[in-house]
């Protein structure tokens, strides 16, 4: 009898342990089709966009003069820059954070040239044209809360939603440029400061929103370490270029806006643009690029590598 009892106890003991095997095995697979549920999701959205690219600044160069038309003049000097990106790379962590929430962490680097043109006034009718390349890495992060609104095999991908997102946070490697402080002023709303980027969360409840035609002024506080500051204009105190670059999107519109230089506050450079919202209706994309002065002027890779620091963000155009 003993051997028996014995012999059924052991029996019972493989029974349960196949069970817990296969209860494994099932919640492995559940968790693995619910990420790629997520992972669909994320790659569908227009809210999440990290593009940094600005491929047609190639096109120019010392040959084709047409470009000296555009851009800026500083100390007789005008320039137009922008990034070649050739390779992306991208890293989604989807941690599922309860049966029905769901948190993703998205990295991605962009890997290219960093390309520079500069015209030199030598007289009243000539200039001296100059270009080069850098090699760059830029790295964009940004956090997306998801919510699975219900449970149908039939289509994964509806199952789950975009709860909120953070900004974009980007920045070189390496970089001597970070961008401390973003206050935004849009017309007839409350003006909000931003800090950080990757903190700051947005949901269809406090989405940035903006009618058609209204004015928004950004700030930029920004701080550089650099130890080769180049001043442009020479004496102003400006030692960075930042740029607003607004109406993104995966069709590859955009526009720039230069912002101005406005002076030092606490040992940090402050720069303010103001533009007015003229895209069509829908989701866009705006991003705060900084750039070091010495990344634009000089081709000395060593002294002056490539060194930008951007915040982006999502916002929404509404017809009135």
């Amino acid at each position: 009898m003993k051997n028996i009892n014995l012999i059924f106890s052991a029996l019972i003991f493989l029974f349960i342990y196949s069970c817990s095997e296969n209860g494994t095995e099932s919640d492995n697979i559940s968790e693995s089709e619910e990420q790629a549920a997520i992972q669909q999701v994320l790659d569908a959205d227009d809210l999440i966009y990290e593009e940094v690219g600005d491929g047609d600044e190639d096109s120019y160069g010392v040959d084709d003069p047409s470009w000296l038309g555009g851009g800026f003049a500083k100390d007789g000097v005008r320039a137009r820059f922008g990034r070649r990106i050739s390779g992306r790379e991208g890293n989604v962590e989807i941690i599922l954070t309860s049966d029905t929430t769901a948190t993703a962490y998205i990295s991605r680097q962009f890997k290219g040239k960093f390309v520079s043109l500069t015209g030199a006034q030598t007289s009243d009718t000539s200039w001296s044209l100059n270009r080069f390349e850098k090699p760059l890495a830029h790295n964009v992060e940004r956090v997306v809360n998801l919510k699975k609104y219900r449970d149908d095999a039939e289509i994964d991908r509806r199952n789950w939603k975009i709860e909120s997102i953070s900004m974009a946070d980007g920045k070189s490697d390496p970089t001597t440029v970070s961008i401390v402080e973003l206050i935004i002023y849009a017309e007839g709303q409350d003006s909000v400061v931003i800090t950080n980027p990757t903190a700051y969360f947005q949901n269809g409840l406090n989405m940035f929103t903006f009618p058609r035609f209204t004015e928004v002024t950004v700030k930029v506080i920004v701080e550089n370490t650099t130890a080769n500051a180049i001043e442009w204009p020479s004496g102003s105190g400006s030692t960075e270029n930042v740029r607003l670059h607004y109406g993104r999107n995966r069709q590859g519109h955009r526009a720039i806006k230069k912002f101005e230089y406005m002076g030092e506050r606490s040992g940090y450079q402050v720069y303010q643009g103001t533009w007015t919202i003229q895209q069509f209706r829908g989701i866009h994309h705006a991003i705060i690029d900084v750039i070091d002065n010495g990344t634009i002027l000089n081709d000395d890779e060593v002294a002056y590598p490539y060194s930008s620091a951007t915040w982006g963000t999502p916002y929404v155009v509404t017809p009135f």
